[in-house]
């Protein structure tokens, strides 16, 4: 009944010890930042490259340098953005892979995507 009890304890204590610090813990894309997060743990979707690449070119339309350097409001560079998505995204995502498992792939995809859609050279 001891060596149970003991053993049990040691089952409890590795399985806390696995779930509190060695699990791999789930990073949701949500962000352009949270992408390259994802990116150097594991590999990460064409959707989740969408998503990240997505909330970059909101970014940039929404940063108040944006409007200072381009003399362009945020809501000119969104309607711009809109009118060029679907064409960007099937320009560049047409051509990606599946699956991304290095940063700097996923950082050259985005730059090809923010360049197609004409954000920053506005």
């Amino acid at each position: 009944m001891k060596n149970l009890l003991l053993l049990l304890a040691v089952a409890a204590g590795g399985y806390y010890l696995y779930t509190e610090h060695f699990a791999a813990t789930a990073i949701d894309v949500d962000s352009y930042q949270a992408l390259l997060q994802k990116v150097e743990a594991t590999s990460v979707s064409l959707d989740e490259v969408k998503v990240g690449t997505h909330q970059l070119v909101t970014f940039f339309c929404n940063d108040a340098s944006y409007e200072q350097a381009t003399g362009k409001t945020s809501a000119s560079c969104i309607a711009r953005y809109e009118n060029y998505r679907d064409m960007c995204e099937d320009r560049i995502f047409s051509q990606s892979p599946q699956t991304f498992a290095n940063k700097a792939d996923v950082i050259a995809v985005a730059s090809r995507y923010v360049a197609c859609t004409g954000i920053k050279n506005s």
